[in-house]
């Protein structure tokens, strides 16, 4: 097979007027095509671009045309922070009707508890379908990938709905491709010379397939002395529809998951919801080992798991509509590159488990530069494309080790118990601005940095002081609680219950003003508030709060402390409600001053040593299918009328375990979500 000859010192140019043929349509060939013809223009150069696409659907954009075939890139279709700007940046705002889903809150599931994380202000995460799959959806045809091939072809590149079969070099030097026309472009095999080839094609002509045994990457190994495919991994990508409840509880939301069971072991997992439909991705051995005979009964078991089936909506019935097994590209390929043939996107490297769209962006548009502004032959290559391809790689190895330490730690009860409660305890104690726990968790979770800059930040002196004062000896501290106040933690789900301190302030406005009840003229000397996401209708939620003074309640039951109704009726005003403490002195009773029906209730402290003190309950829809269940507590210490009386309850105030709220109510509000969520079911 004859070769591109040179000299040393002479490189291969792209002339004006050359032929680039581009091989494979999606993101890594379309963002290739959009920058060269970009930057050709602005240095006087024209180009005549050909992309060489197999699947049919994917070449156009307007859903007015219905083409046979399938089309798919077999991809969750998550649409990261930093490629939403490298979008934006680049004029490729994406139309309304290929956005799925806007997410605005990120959660990471442990095996303590979740950690919700709202995305930051002017950072941006969307979901979206990549190809025509599932067939079943009326706007298949409106989808990511057709809509950047259209804004390729916008920009001056001709789409050929082919198959390429061989990649080779003419006895002149150029370089040369062979295709086959798809069968309605009239079939027949076709060749075209071409002064560069850029190869996109992902490592997924067929989902899952053996990339040593496949076509092109055969005749890549040909061509390309040295050439390897990068190591891969497969995948379990299943895109479920509900057949009567949609999805509106979670529209918003972006579910990261870290652990599964010992039967069902997963290492990642995600669930994106697109509208009617939910997009299940999983990651890990019960994946490696598995064939395609037991992907749907994967599937079903992950689902069934207690830590998932609980995010779902009540109700719900889920059918797998489409289900595939693609390649992860987990290493690089070895040699992608040689005189006027270069492979870019997946087929040479991609960022670890995360973002594989945005390294395409970056090899196929660090590819047009090297191609216009240094050259195409192997060694302008080697100097000016392949850095960016290392880049990635060594960028890779980093994002190992943050991989395998957040397994280690949310795969574990304990250590992830010890994050949590940081990460709980710098969201009650710091302004936004200041959470550096928190933002280096949303990073991992949303891909918003590289892995370098997060291993780094994990390691910051003050995360680690967060994490041992914060999460190691505030859990002591808690576990102790929950033992001498005897809460059992077993058949009883976890779930988020704080309030971040920005939200405290706020909250106890809202919830003062519409009850027409002033408090306190400024902070009370103890103030609790906790809030958790409760997926059942507001009468379910009131009717049970009704039950807080009865007997045979099963929520707030700790130990030493007897909690009952002494008059009145449930959820009327003027109904009182004892607490007789284990030390008789700290005894007191609440009397319900105030009812909102199926929002709120406020009961204010009688007596003891809290006494003008409030307890109220909020409930507040957010959106369909549940809302919040917030519960603040508040009070002031008596002052003392003698210095002695002063003294004492000065003395008392610094030594009040305020923590005690955190621990029984925690435990409490985790029960009464059980509760109501399954009668509500």
């Amino acid at each position: 097979m004859a070769h591109a000859k040179q000299n040393d010192d002479q490189r291969l140019v792209l002339p004006d007027g050359a032929t680039v043929v581009v091989v494979g349509g999606g993101p890594g060939g379309a963002f290739f095509a959009i920058r060269v013809l970009k930057r050709a223009r602005q240095l006087g150069k024209d180009l005549d671009v050909v992309v060489l696409e197999k699947r049919r659907e994917l070449c156009f954009f307007a859903s007015t045309l219905a083409f046979a075939g399938g089309g798919c890139n077999y991809c969750a279709g998550g649409i990261s922070p930093r490629l939403a700007d490298v979008l934006r940046d680049n004029g490729l705002m994406l139309p309304y009707d290929v956005v799925e889903g806007r997410t605005t809150e990120v959660t990471v599931h442990g095996d303590w508890k979740s950690v919700e994380l709202a995305v930051p202000e002017g950072r941006e995460m969307l979901s979206v379908f990549r190809g025509s799959r599932p067939k079943q959806r009326p706007d298949r045809y409106t989808n990511f990938d057709a809509f950047l091939l259209q804004r390729a072809t916008d920009e001056g590149a001709r789409v050929i709905a082919a198959e390429v079969r061989d990649i080779g070099y003419t006895s002149g030097g150029r370089a040369r491709v062979g295709y086959r026309l798809a069968p309605d472009s009239g079939g027949g095999d076709e060749t075209i010379e071409a002064d560069l080839v850029v190869v996109a094609a992902g490592v997924n002509q067929l989902p899952g397939m053996d990339l040593g045994s496949d076509r092109l990457y055969q005749v890549l190994e040909d061509v390309l002395p040295g050439f390897r495919p990068p190591k891969v991994r497969k995948a379990l990508i299943c895109e479920m529809q509900a057949d009567e409840v949609p999805f509106d509880y979670m529209q918003g939301e972006a579910h990261f998951v870290l652990y599964g069971s010992q039967e069902v072991q997963i290492e990642m997992a995600s669930l994106i919801p697109k509208g009617q439909w939910i997009t299940v991705v999983l990651l890990g051995k019960s994946v490696d080992r598995a064939q395609p005979r037991d992907y749907q009964q994967l599937v079903k078991r992950f689902l069934e798991l207690p830590h998932i089936k609980q995010l779902l909506p009540r109700g719900i019935r889920l059918r797998p509509i489409c289900l595939c097994h693609p390649n992860m590209t987990v290493g690089v390929a070895h040699n992608p590159f040689g005189d006027r043939i270069a492979l870019v996107g997946d087929m040479a490297v991609a960022r670890l488990y995360k973002d594989g769209i945005f390294s395409a962006y970056l090899t196929g548009a660090a590819l047009a530069d090297c191609a216009l502004e240094e050259g195409i032959d192997r060694e302008s290559l080697r100097r000016c494309y392949w850095p960016v391809v290392q880049g990635i790689q060594a960028d890779n190895r980093f994002g190992r080790v943050v991989f395998l330490l957040t397994r280690v730690i949310f795969s574990r009860p304990v250590l992830s118990r010890m994050v949590y409660q940081a990460l709980l305890t710098e969201r009650k104690t710091r302004q936004k601005h200041e959470r550096h726990l928190a933002l280096v968790l949303w990073r991992i979770a949303s891909g918003d940095d590289t892995y370098r800059h997060i291993l780094v930040s994990m390691f910051r002196p003050s995360s680690l002081w967060l994490i041992a004062v914060g999460g190691v000896l505030t859990t002591i501290r808690n576990y102790a609680t929950e033992r001498a106040f005897g809460l059992d933690w077993k058949g009883v789900g976890r779930y988020p219950t704080g309030v971040p301190i920005e939200d405290v302030e706020k909250k106890r406005q809202e919830i003062m003003s519409v009850l027409g009840i002033p408090l306190f003229e400024r902070p009370p000397q103890v103030e609790r508030m906790y809030s958790i996401k409760v997926k059942a209708a507001e009468a379910t939620v009131f009717h049970h709060l009704g039950r807080f003074g009865d007997s045979d309640r099963e929520y707030f039951t700790p130990r030493m402390l007897r909690v009952h109704r002494t008059s009145g009726e449930a959820n009327e005003v003027g109904c009182t409600i004892r607490y007789d403490v284990i030390i008789p002195w700290l005894s007191f009773s609440v009397v319900l001053e105030k009812v909102v029906e199926e929002r709120y209730l406020l009961f204010r402290v009688r007596d003891g040593f809290g006494r003008g003190g409030a307890l109220a309950f909020d409930i507040d829809r957010k959106k369909p299918g549940g809302g919040f269940l917030t519960i603040y507590v508040a009070f002031d210490f008596p002052k003392g009328n003698s210095p002695v009386e002063r003294l004492g309850w000065y003395v008392f105030r610094l030594a009040f375990p305020g923590f005690v709220h955190d621990v029984l109510w925690n435990q409490s509000l985790c029960r009464f979500k059980q509760l109501v969520e399954v009668e509500d079911r």
